[in-house]
């Protein structure tokens, strides 16, 4: 058992690195929410800019053998559906978020859009060319 947990900390601790290392990193935060399960990944990666939040693309090979470990650890019974990793000057924090934790009707996007909201403050969250528009905010 105290390997398994050795080994989570530091696959989390891998990711903060990168996500620190590659990004535009942010000392106001940085948040990646990942879903993971057998053969699939979704990422999604907002930045705080100070009178902002930006949703941006992130690359999906510098994640997924790290997520894809931390998700296979769990027992079948007690495997999470997403991560939330957030880093802020200084801060590290992590949140599993499990199936029974989800509405079944909300829509993935609108979940992270309120998990990114959560976490920033209700600031502006700005989706930079996800449409004709150089961008769009909710």
């Amino acid at each position: 058992m105290m390997l398994n947990l050795a080994r989570k900390s530091a696959l989390l601790n891998e990711i903060a690195e990168t996500l620190a290392a590659e990004t535009q990193f942010s000392s106001n935060g940085l948040l990646l929410v990942a879903a993971v399960d057998r053969g699939y990944l979704s990422l999604s990666l907002f930045s705080d800019r100070g009178r902002h939040v930006e949703y941006r693309n992130i690359e999906y090979r510098r994640y997924d053998k790290q997520l894809n470990e931390l998700w296979a650890m769990e027992p079948l019974s007690k495997r999470w559906e997403e991560v939330e990793i957030f880093l802020k000057a200084g801060q590290f924090k992590v949140k599993f978020v499990f199936p029974e934790d989800f509405d079944p009707e909300e829509l993935d996007t609108d979940r992270r859009h309120s998990t990114a909201t959560e976490y920033f403050g209700g600031k502006p969250i700005r989706y930079p060319g996800l449409d004709s528009r150089d961008s769009w905010t909710m």
